[in-house]
């Protein structure tokens, strides 16, 4: 940056009257540009919870690998573990067609207590064209419909939670015949016009209670990533 010049030989300017309020040049300045959305997210889950990353090319080898590890102490015949195994890919499959990223499945004993449960993360853009509203909307659109619905604060931004039990009809094709209870956690992805969600489900019913708090808990490990 160069300081004034002095060059006496300059002629010098004929003083003029001076405006009663001399103008204030501002600087302009181009606006700040806005800051890039998450390039990741972290979530903690409890031990035992077993990942399936949701990519086709990856998950066979996958869920295989989790049901020889989970049916290892059983004697579970090749038939067994082929349809476990299956009904998993179906769960996978139907999770990433409708945008889901990854998914946890728990299947343990505690105590004697078996425990299952399931989670599906989910990254919802919105249609070519569209845009998602806020989260207010969410909330009122399934406040609407009887829902059991509220807006909380977590650690990674304001957040609709929907609680809701699902019971499975009587001519169900798969003959489920459980009480599935699902928490869902919606959040806005900053700086940008997508949604996260977290789809939480068990059909442990006498647990359910003790493992939506937890649920809840693992919710609030939330963290977005530079």
């Amino acid at each position: 940056m160069s300081g004034p010049s002095d060059n006496s030989a300059a002629p010098e300017a004929e003083p003029g009257p001076a405006p009663a309020h001399a103008p204030v040049h501002t600087p302009a300045h181009a606006p700040a540009p806005a800051p890039p959305p998450p390039s990741d997210y972290r979530l903690a889950v409890p031990e035992g919870w077993e990942r399936v990353v949701l990519d086709p090319g990856r998950w066979p080898h996958r869920i295989d690998k989790l049901v020889n590890r989970g049916l290892r102490r059983t004697r579970a015949t090749p038939q067994l573990k082929a349809a476990l195994a299956e009904r998993i890919r179906e769960q996978a499959e139907a999770a990433h067609a409708n945008g889901g990223v990854e998914m946890y499945l728990v299947n343990q004993v505690v105590g004697q207590v078996p425990v299952s449960a399931g989670l599906v993360v989910t990254l919802l853009r919105p249609p070519p064209g569209a845009a998602h509203g806020d989260l207010s909307d969410t909330a009122v659109s399934l406040a609407a419909r009887g829902a059991d619905v509220t807006t909380i604060d977590l650690p990674a931004g304001p957040a609709v939670r929907h609680f809701y039990r699902r019971r499975p009809a009587p001519d169900d094709p798969d003959g489920n015949r459980l009480t599935v209870t699902h928490l869902d956690v919606h959040l806005a992805v900053p700086n940008s016009d997508q949604r996260l969600l977290l789809s939480f489900s068990t059909p442990v019913e006498p647990l359910a209670d003790a493992l939506v708090t937890l649920f809840d808990s693992i919710a609030r490990t939330l963290q977005w990533m530079a």
